[in-house]
């Protein structure tokens, strides 16, 4: 009985006097919002409007710098508006320094002639690269004449403007060194990469130099091994477009994995894309397939995916359970 006098005479006024409290709170925070909303509004429009005010600004300053870079076309200067500002102060001071000692108009046209490649096609690696604009019109000039001397064709050059970060002496006692060990087909990134890597890449050449003799090429080495045409092994390449890049050192070694294990030639030539696949896998998937005892080897089962050659190992051991 006292419990619901305490319900009906305290609770109850208590609650209403909460929910009428909640309700003005509500109606004073609208009030306010729609009281603000406007000047709020106003400030991001304001906003919006300075900011692209701004854009049109730096839009207008950068046509002013680029106009004084001599470029011959607008498409050759293109690429330079995606520069920033302070970037393009800094070409067009080197600009007007090269110009001054007559070193050049401008670096772009000078590298484009240097390696015969038309400035429209050069102008946005070179605004990529523009260390290009950072480095002496000397250092420049060597590093770019010991490359060409040294016979790196202009379009590896192009693709890789970073080598030009490093002297003409450590890029010539590289490239000679690389020439020395009888490589004639050189690429900026032997200067660039570590010795290590070189050496690797040294050891690959000159066993693939011993495996293919001067004058064969990786198709005919696989259609000899195969034996098969050349004709056969382009059509495998067609199919299995891994097998265009896939170096002859790996195939000699893997080619001899497979025959030791017992698959002929004529199998790999059915099914080439055995190749392609890791030889590490290749051999963890016979050994599983002879310890659950097989003697004769499916390269259809070895090209599967993990997940298909786990559940045909699966439904294998399964059925040889089954007859127990």
């Amino acid at each position: 009985m006292i419990s619901n006098r305490l319900l009906y005479f305290v609770v109850k006024p208590l609650s209403m006097l909460t929910l009428k409290v909640s309700v003005n709170h509500y109606h004073k925070c609208t009030l306010q919002i729609a009281k603000i909303f406007p000047s709020i509004l106003a400030n991001f429009q304001t906003y919006a409007s300075t900011a692209q005010i701004i854009h049109k600004g730096n839009d207008t300053v950068k046509e002013q710098i680029i106009s004084k870079m001599n470029f011959q076309t607008v498409q050759h200067a293109e690429p330079f508006y995606k520069l920033p500002v302070k970037t393009l102060l800094h070409i067009y001071k080197v600009t007007a320094n090269d110009e001054k000692h007559g070193y050049c108009k401008n670096r772009l046209y000078y590298v484009s002639s240097k390696l015969k490649c038309p400035p429209s096609l050069l102008s946005k690696y070179v605004a990529e690269r523009t260390f290009l604009y950072s480095l002496s019109f000397d250092w420049l000039e060597k590093s770019l004449n010991v490359l060409l001397e040294m016979g790196v064709s202009s379009d590896r050059i192009i693709r890789d403007l970073w080598v030009l970060k490093y002297k003409s002496d450590t890029i010539k006692e590289r490239l000679e060194r690389v020439k020395a060990l009888g490589i004639d087909n050189l690429y900026p990134w032997m200067v660039r990469c570590s010795e290590d890597i070189l050496n690797r890449y040294v050891a690959i050449y000159q066993e693939t130099k011993n495996i293919l003799g001067n004058n064969e090429s990786t198709h005919i080495y696989l259609a000899k091994r195969l034996n098969t045409t050349v004709e056969a092994v382009e059509e495998m390449c067609i199919k299995t477009p891994a097998l265009k890049t896939i170096r002859v050192t790996k195939v000699k070694h893997f080619l001899d994995y497979l025959i030791s294990e017992g698959i002929s030639p004529g199998d790999i030539a059915k099914i080439p894309r055995i190749l392609s696949a890791s030889q590490k896998t290749v051999k963890e998937r016979i050994d599983k397939l002879r310890q659950l005892g097989f003697q004769e080897l499916n390269l259809n089962v070895l090209c599967r995916s993990k997940k298909q050659f786990k559940k045909f190992c699966y439904a294998f051991e399964s059925s040889s359970k089954s007859h127990y």
